[in-house]
């Protein structure tokens, strides 16, 4: 019995109405039918009704019903020609407008020949409006209005002024053609946009992988807000595996990013739970309440909210989209596969950093237990052999040795943060800069000054490119340069941190054109910056130019 009961129960969970069938096949076939050949059909078959009409039910004047019959059968004619060889144009090509306005001026004059404003063929002109609209959406609906409008113009004024006057028709018409333009207008808008959102759906940044965290954020998070209309998205997410997790806040192009490893955090805010509160502004606003450095973001406007949750291997999130009006129609369906790519480009990013942690730990094992254990063997038999010469020639050994120490000093510091698995912070200029300089003085003999702005930070990946390309341009001044002096001056503005590197040496010829180091070229391509050649006196100069993202600064790491 209990058999029998889940069974009667399980199928009428699963029934239709009978009309619900039908219009589920009705809604299938019109969505595989050919658009195309679907007002191909709607024109023969608004002609062979019309004949049909005429015949059963002459119009008005019978004097022209002759004309009028003709007409309706060369439109006959013209509509099976359309189906069996119809343009090869594409569907929605400009081409297609000139049946459209033969359309629309058969219609026309049936309609002066049949009653003018009374004729029962002003029912067809809709028809005109629902072909160009499913053609070119918001711009067809206002063109086939503007068409319609058109033809009941020079149709209705002759009516209007022959003495029967029938102006209540020509209003009212006149606003139904606005009407259904306008409704029919924003259909088309919806459809153009439904489409335009997919195509940057299909154009998600896969292989956003930024050098840091906080540029792969951007990147990505500056997408989704494109494709959902430029809302603020505030996305919070939890590693499964330790207890901390991050939030990332999207507003007017700028973002903000916050580490959080407070497990009662955690507890009180658990993204799976607020997955489920979309529309509780509350939760929400007890989240910015205890993040002061997004809570000054949000402003005091009312919002509508909607957000969706994700879960992966490792992560489990919420992405809320938070937009001053409310989300169209198809809002909640993005929100929710944004949800999905964010959550699965998490994981990604995760297993890509894993891969690049552990390569970075195998190389920097390579290098203590080949070249750094080479460059201390050199270094010993330097020192013996140093001890078996001359005293010259042993100041001369010193210098190599000390060069050698250099090397191993670097290699040291790059084998030990190659060690450390974390994704690191930011690095000040102005504390990070001057031991090195003092190594490239030793290393070239020369004197090298520098300036650097106040709180000037770059994360550590730029900082080793700056210091190379310094490194380089030292180097090029000194070998071919003889300079015996280099300053370099930082700046930092908005966007931009600008570095100028100056020498004292023999720099070019008058007339020759200064070449860019290739070097320090290929380094500032790779960061997106530009590099600039000029001539001083004496000396060579470089002014480089880097993009320095602004969350750098704002960010909490």
């Amino acid at each position: 019995m209990a058999s029998g009961n889940f069974n009667q129960i399980t199928y009428a969970k699963h029934s239709h109405w009978p009309g619900e069938r039908i219009a589920a096949l009705a809604r299938d076939w019109l969505l595989r039918t050919d658009p195309e050949r679907l007002i191909c059909i709607g024109r023969l078959l608004s002609a062979a009704f019309a004949i049909l009409a005429i015949y059963l039910d002459p119009t008005r004047p019978n004097s022209l019903l002759y004309e009028s019959r003709v007409v309706l059968c060369l439109y006959l004619l013209l509509s099976i020609g359309v189906i069996f060889f119809p343009l090869r144009n594409s569907f929605d090509s400009p081409a297609h407008l000139f049946i459209h306005v033969v359309d629309a001026a058969v219609v026309g004059w049936l309609t002066f020949l049949t009653n003018e404003l009374a004729s029962p063929f002003f029912t067809l002109l809709p028809f005109v409006i629902l072909a160009m609209t499913m053609r070119w959406g918001l711009k067809g609906a206002t063109l086939g209005a503007l068409t319609a409008l058109s033809v009941q113009l020079m149709v209705g004024v002759p009516d209007l002024l022959d003495g029967d006057s029938e102006l209540n028709l020509f209003i009212m018409r006149s606003t139904y053609f606005v009407l259904i333009a306008a409704t029919l207008g924003y259909f088309g808008a919806y459809r153009e946009r439904s489409r335009q959102r997919l195509a940057e759906l299909a154009q998600w940044p896969t292989s956003a992988v930024g050098e840091d965290r906080v540029s792969w954020l951007r990147i990505l998070l500056e997408h989704a807000s494109r494709v959902l209309g430029g809302p603020h998205l505030l996305v919070i997410w939890r590693d499964q595996e330790i207890e901390s997790g991050s939030i990332a806040y999207w507003t007017r192009g700028n973002l903000q990013l916050v580490d959080v490893k407070d497990l009662g955090f955690w507890h009180r805010h658990d993204p799976q739970q607020h997955a489920a509160l979309a529309k509780n502004s509350e939760k929400l606003n007890a989240l910015f309440a205890e993040l002061p450095e997004l809570a000054a973001k949000t402003g005091q406007i009312e919002y509508d909210i909607s957000s969706a949750g994700f879960s992966t291997i490792r992560f489990r999130g919420c992405v809320f989209v938070i937009s001053p009006t409310p989300m169209p129609d198809g809002g909640a369906a993005l929100t929710q596969i944004i949800a999905a790519r964010l959550g699965a480009e998490l994981e990604r990013i995760a297993l890509i950093q894993a891969a690049l942690s552990e390569e970075r730990i195998r190389l920097a094992r390579d290098l203590h237990d080949t070249v750094l254990q080479n460059l201390t063997a050199a270094r010993l038999k330097l020192k013996l052999v140093s001890e078996a010469i001359p005293a010259v020639a042993k100041a001369q050994l010193m210098e190599v040795g000390t060069v050698l120490f250099e090397q191993q000093q670097c290699l040291r510091k790059f084998v030990e943060d190659s060690r450390t698995t974390g994704e690191g912070g930011l690095v000040r200029l102005g504390e990070a800069l001057p031991d090195f300089l003092k190594v490239l003085e030793a290393r070239w003999s020369c004197d090298i000054a520098f300036s650097i702005g106040p709180e000037l930070v770059v994360p550590p990946w730029m900082l080793h490119e700056i210091m190379q390309m310094i490194s380089e341009a030292a180097a090029n001044a000194v070998r071919h340069g003889q300079a015996t002096r280099l300053n370099i001056a930082f700046t930092g503005a908005e966007e931009n941190l600008d570095l100028e590197i100056t020498d004292d040496g023999s720099g070019v010829s008058k007339d020759a054109n200064p070449q860019k180091p290739a070097s320090i070229s290929q380094r500032v391509a790779g960061l997106d910056g530009q590099l600039t050649i000029f001539k001083t006196s004496p000396g060579y100069g470089l002014q480089i130019s880097l993009p320095i993202k602004q969350e750098y600064r704002s960010c909490t790491q």
